[in-house]
């Protein structure tokens, strides 16, 4: 059985040193997404964190490996609000998918949530990972930003958008990328033209 706690959990039941080692012991599983995400290491600690802590709309789940509690294994970050329910972090260690614990946290997620279809983002080159986790529970994608995040990649919104303002459709968003893609193709073949002249 796939044990998966509550960052909440722990606030009041263990010291404050206790709580920012384990808080640290978590985000150290996901660190190495500041690469895509620059800004990732402020936003835990800056809005994440305090707010898991001090509200009731945000909070943490995690898995410790069964074999030594130490290790943290897997982690997502929820936001709950009236209007948005999101997962903005969900992780499992590479040598541990394949277990089934990606299921379990997101479930677990989606249930603290209310909804199986919270707003998700993720990496344009990820979505093949997501692939299945995406048809089994009817995701829909709703919006493609570039940008927003870095300049790498657009980012896949599903169920939702980021961009709350936006009156841009997805069908419209694709058709330009589509074109802006045709472009480059285009100029590819030209500049290719031109070299072997």
């Amino acid at each position: 059985m796939i044990n998966i706690e509550s960052l909440k959990d722990y606030i009041g039941n263990v010291s404050e040193d206790e709580f920012m080692k384990l808080a640290i012991k978590i985000y150290m599983v996901i660190d190495f997404i500041c690469e895509d995400y620059p800004n990732y290491k402020e936003w835990y600690f800056n809005k994440q964190l305090p707010e898991t802590i001090n509200k009731d709309e945000r909070n943490i789940l995690f898995v410790r490996n069964s074999e030594n509690k130490e290790e943290i294994i897997a982690m997502s970050c929820l936001k709950k609000e009236e209007d948005e329910q999101k997962i903005c972090t969900l992780y499992v260690s590479d040598k541990n998918r394949g277990q089934g614990i990606g299921t379990a946290i997101l479930e677990e997620s989606m249930k603290w949530l209310g909804t199986t279809k919270p707003l998700i983002t993720l990496a344009d080159y990820k979505l093949e990972m997501f692939r299945s986790i995406i048809d089994k529970y009817g995701w829909e994608l709703t919006e493609v930003i570039s940008g927003i995040y870095n300049n790498k990649s657009q980012e896949l919104c599903f169920n939702g958008t980021l961009t709350k303002n936006n009156n841009e459709t997805l069908e419209h968003q694709l058709h330009k990328r589509l074109i802006k893609l045709l472009n480059y193709k285009k100029e590819q073949i030209i500049e290719e033209q031109t070299t072997d002249m």
